[in-house]
């Protein structure tokens, strides 16, 4: 996905400059390629991760993506310019690694700024990531450039992006402990959507999970009421139950939409055989029965 994002950044750069062509402004097509970059490579990933993660795509995440990838843009461009007017005319080749390495590496900051609250980890991973594929980009500029500069120019964001996406990636995959795994439903449709894959949500540390049988259009956004996990199951309420984690454990408890002796009578939810009345802690290997669904919370720590 970040190999694919730097290569439309880079298209829509060659697009925007074709206008700008007269200008006379040396500085100006860096400052346009690291913007494009910026955002299309935000949009990219925060998009992506949220099909992995949820199943679905969240409007908010373009909203973030317009926000962490524009601002860091902005700031990349403005270091390329001050760049430029440092180094750009003693040493050209010292100038575009500099430039392709700190203010790719400025742009995956800000985008690892996304998780801050959640995984402190994948900002540096991110950070580092679009490091070295700044400069693997840079090196290639530098190398191929006064031959193919297009081309040289395109593949050097095509390396950004690739190493953007792979910071971004890693980081979550290292740290993360728990998932839930589809096993069973007696709902025809749920057995049918999920039961082929045995489909697995990854859950990461510091984050909540609502679990229930609203679909992705009943969704909206991760601040509106819906389901980032969705079960299309009869018996499981929209809002069925809440997966949470705190310092490294794990919680499931019923979400407050089918609280009380009412939602405990009508919505079936147990763990580990036993009815999940307030918060439930779960183990490696512990099975979940919600509405007629069975999933299963595996953990890195229980060997899952």
């Amino acid at each position: 996905m970040g190999t694919l994002g730097g290569l439309l950044a880079a298209v829509l750069g060659i697009l925007f400059m074709v206008p700008l062509a007269d200008s006379g402004l040396r500085y100006l097509p860096d400052s346009v390629d690291l913007g494009c970059f910026a955002v299309i490579i935000s949009i990219a990933l925060f998009l992506y991760f949220d099909r992995i993660l949820l199943g679905r795509m969240r409007a908010a995440s373009l909203g973030y993506g317009l926000l962490f990838g524009g601002v860091s843009g902005i700031l990349a461009a403005l270091l390329s310019i001050g760049l430029h007017h440092a180094v750009a005319d003693t040493s050209p080749s010292l100038f575009r690694l500099a430039v392709w390495a700190l203010c790719i590496s400025v742009i995956g900051l800000g985008i690892g700024l996304r998780w801050a609250n959640s995984n402190r980890a994948r900002v540096l991973h991110t950070y580092s990531g679009s490091l070295v594929g700044g400069l693997l980009g840079g090196a290639m500029f530098v190398l191929f450039g006064p031959h193919i500069p297009g081309g040289a120019s395109i593949a050097g964001l095509m390396l950004a992006g690739a190493g953007t996406g792979f910071g971004t990636g890693i980081a979550p995959t290292l740290i993360r402990e728990g998932s839930l795994r589809f096993i069973s439903s007696g709902d025809a449709r749920a057995q049918n959507k999920l039961g082929k894959e045995r489909k697995l949500w990854a859950l990461d540390i510091d984050e909540s999970y609502v679990i229930g049988s609203a679909t992705t259009a009943q969704n909206g956004t991760k601040f509106q009421q819906g389901a980032d996990i969705s079960v299309p199951d009869v018996a499981i309420a929209p809002r069925h139950a809440v997966v949470f984690s705190r310092e490294g454990r794990y919680f499931i408890a019923r979400h407050p939409d089918v609280g009380g002796p009412e939602g405990i009578a009508k919505y079936v939810l147990r763990a580990r055989g036993k009815t999940v009345v307030g918060s439930q802690e779960l183990h490696p290997s512990d099975d979940i029965l919600i509405g007629r669904t069975a999933l299963r919370f595996e953990s890195k720590k229980g060997g899952a």
